[in-house]
């Protein structure tokens, strides 16, 4: 995509970066969502709290039925106990297990070093560049540090988790217009990937599932339904018919002025900041993953 604005960089960031952090810890049973809510945990339980699911929900920015469905998951392999809330016989308590300890323990340490690597052109998690980019995603989150409070010296290092956050806000918007337009983000990328530039069916399955918003076989579903939806024409290559182009282009210019109006007001130094560090670490995350 030419010139792509600053909410589908972060999207992709998070995409890729999550990709990396899953082949990471996947040798420890984990899976990237299983890791960030561990890791979350981990921190409370130090700080002598044992969070209710809800609680912890909060503290990842994840949606409560899915951090019970995770908690589930992760009670089953014995890394997460579930006691029951003395305060509230309708919910649990969260804790992690010994072993549940040494796996998020090990799991930590093989993830700061992917951050390491992954922000190595920035000066690593501690380098004035991904400070700068972090105070910038802070900006997007409308969590940017105390006034005079020094955020290069408090900031902790940039982790996945913020990345995920920046890219949940902003898709939100997205998300939005798609359903007011009766479609999901896969369906939209597909469209958008084929007003774009029509293609033969293999090179726009593998262009999509390589930016893991969904598998071969999803997109092979989504264009099979968009062709019956009557957006798009399959032939020897697919592409979109007028009132699919017009729907994408209609999307393009609403999304467009929300997100004028979601990075209003933020410096362009800080935007600027934020482009150098997202196209860095994307193509990082990609060497990284190929590496995996």
């Amino acid at each position: 995509m030419k010139n792509p604005t600053t909410g589908h960089l972060v999207w992709r960031l998070s995409m890729k970066w999550r990709a990396a952090v899953d082949r990471t810890v996947k040798p420890l049973g984990l899976t990237h969502a299983q890791y960030s809510m561990l890791a979350v945990l981990t921190g409370l339980v130090r700080g002598g709290t044992r969070p209710s699911q809800r609680e912890l929900a909060d503290h990842t920015g994840l949606e409560p039925l899915h951090v019970s469905k995770l908690a589930r998951a992760l009670d089953q392999a014995g890394l997460v106990a579930r006691p029951p809330d003395p305060d509230d016989p309708r919910a649990v308590r969260l804790d992690l297990t010994a072993r549940g300890h040494e796996v998020i323990t090990e799991a930590i340490a093989l993830v700061r070093d992917l951050h390491e690597e992954l922000t190595a052109n920035l000066g690593g998690t501690r380098g004035a560049g991904t400070h700068q980019f972090r105070h910038a995603l802070q900006t997007l989150l409308g969590d940017v540090p105390a006034e005079g409070e020094n955020a290069m010296t408090t900031a902790r290092a940039i982790g996945g988790r913020d990345l995920n956050l920046a890219a949940a806000a902003s898709r939100s918007l997205l998300t939005t217009l798609l359903e007011r337009e009766g479609l999901d983000f896969t369906q939209y990328v597909v469209l958008r990937t084929v007003c774009t530039q029509p293609q033969p069916l293999d090179t726009l399955v593998a262009t999509v599932a390589a930016t893991a918003v969904a598998t071969a076989d999803e997109v092979r579903a989504v264009v099979a339904g968009q062709t019956t939806a009557g957006r798009l024409l399959a032939g020897e290559l697919v592409d979109v018919t007028p009132a699919a182009r017009a729907l994408i282009e209609r999307l393009t210019a609403d999304s467009t002025r929300a997100g004028d109006e979601l990075f209003a007001g933020i410096a362009p130094e800080d935007l600027a900041a934020a482009k150098r560090v997202l196209d860095t670490v994307t193509t990082r995350a990609t060497e990284v993953r190929s590496r995996l």
